[in-house]
């Protein structure tokens, strides 16, 4: 329902009954003041004339009398003998009654003689209907009063519902137009405060809605960026580790990767450059500088364009003399199987036997381990006999159970490497 409608059905009626009740209790209090006036019109009407008939004694003009007196009859009516009940200082007026000529209202006035006794009453009628016509004029004016309030009421309800009801609707299509996705737009409404504190309100709520939505779009496409260039970062990652390791042929060394992936990957190029001489067995190990796609990608350029840099780690294994020599940045960690314990570098080279292991990992492995030793010796210990496959799958559950005690910020890249038979 309607503002307009609900004013008009529920505030009109009650406007309209207190108005005809207000109407009401003044024709009856006008009607009263009409007949009181009437009665005291009378009253003077028969003592004036009492008082000039007994100054004038029986000359009295009584004709000339009810003419300036403006009644309809003026008599004189002697009484020879005085009725007890008759006080001779009392006016008696008479209520409306009807008669022959219609409704009419009769005033009592003793006259009194030079000493003081009563000759007789003065009786002068006078025709009620002039009450009635003067009611019914009173009534017109009081109708017309009423009719023309409850117009104007009817007028002033019409104009505050358009009022309000107009910044409504205002109101009501700029939500309709934000629910069809029309963010951002501003509407401008006068009224009262109320009205324009919601107007305000709408509007701050659709600016909000429109920069909420235009930061999950941003978010959206960002997301996507990102999900595209983990997922191609990922790829490249498989091509540079993975898919080397499981190209390489060698009957010297065999090979086993462990990596445990990050939000922000960090590029390991591992490669088996083709070597010079048969007897020998090349790895090479390159890490990216920065962290994402980007890097990863300018590490392959890099490495293709200048396989020969000094960041990169090269290791170099002579099936001939059973040894196994390093140089660049990144240090191997060596574990005999016969020894059961982790053999040092000397000179940049070390002589291995056959089923021993050696292992390469990144920086990310080295700064969140911090001595990768203590992790390699708690599993070669025990598992070092059962050979790579074993001895890699707890290394992996080892790092696993690690990162869910600590955050994982980097890429962590473990290779396992065991001497096959020279």
């Amino acid at each position: 329902m309607k503002i307009r409608t609900r004013l008009f059905l529920f505030l009109l009626p009650i406007l309209i009954s207190g108005i005809t009740l207000v109407a009401t209790l003044l024709s009856y209090k006008l009607y009263n003041e009409i007949v009181e006036s009437f009665r005291g019109r009378l009253k003077a009407a028969v003592v004036s004339t009492a008082a000039l008939a007994r100054e004038e004694m029986a000359d009295v003009e009584l004709s000339r009398l009810r003419e300036s007196l403006q009644i309809t009859s003026l008599s004189f009516i002697p009484l020879k003998s005085i009725p007890a009940h008759i006080n001779p200082s009392r006016v008696y007026i008479t209520p409306v009654y009807p008669s022959e000529t219609g409704k009419q209202m009769t005033g009592y006035a003793p006259l009194l003689d030079a000493q003081g006794f009563v000759r007789g009453m003065i009786v002068a009628d006078a025709n009620a209907d002039l009450i009635n016509h003067k009611f019914l004029h009173s009534l017109f004016l009081i109708v017309t009063s009423a009719v023309g309030i409850i117009a104007l009421l009817v007028a002033t309800l019409y104009y505050i519902a358009n009022k309000i009801s107009r910044p409504v609707q205002t109101l009501n299509n700029s939500a309709l137009a934000i629910a069809a996705g029309q963010y951002g737009e501003s509407v401008a409404t006068s009224g009262p405060q109320e009205i324009v504190e919601l107007s305000n309100t709408l509007n701050t709520m659709s600016e909000c809605l429109l920069e909420n939505i235009n930061r999950l779009k941003e978010n959206s496409l960002l997301r996507e960026r990102m999900y595209g260039e983990y997922e191609c970062a990922m790829l490249l990652q498989h091509l540079m580790l993975q898919k080397n390791i499981d190209n390489c042929r060698s009957d010297a060394v065999a090979v086993k990767s462990i990596t445990l992936f990050s939000d922000s990957p960090r590029g390991l190029l591992l490669d088996f450059p083709k070597p010079d001489q048969s007897h020998l067995f090349h790895i090479r190990l390159a890490e990216a500088d920065t962290p994402s796609f980007e890097g990863m990608y300018e590490l392959l350029t890099q490495y293709k364009h200048a396989k020969e840099c000094p960041t990169h780690t090269t290791l170099t294994f002579d099936r001939s003399t059973s040894t196994l020599s390093t140089q660049g940045p990144l240090t191997p960690l060596f574990w005999s199987v016969a020894g059961q314990r982790l053999l040092p570098l000397k000179d940049h080279s070390i002589p291995l036997e056959s089923g021993d292991f050696f292992f390469l990992f990144n920086q990310g492995l080295l700064n969140f381990l911090k001595d990768p030793q203590e992790l390699l010796t708690k599993v070669l210990k025990v598992f070092a006999q059962d050979g790579l496959e074993t001895t890699a799958s707890m290394l992996h559950k080892e790092l696993l159970f690690a990162s869910k005690r600590k955050e994982l910020l980097e890429d962590m890249h473990l290779l396992c490497f065991q001497i096959l038979n020279p």
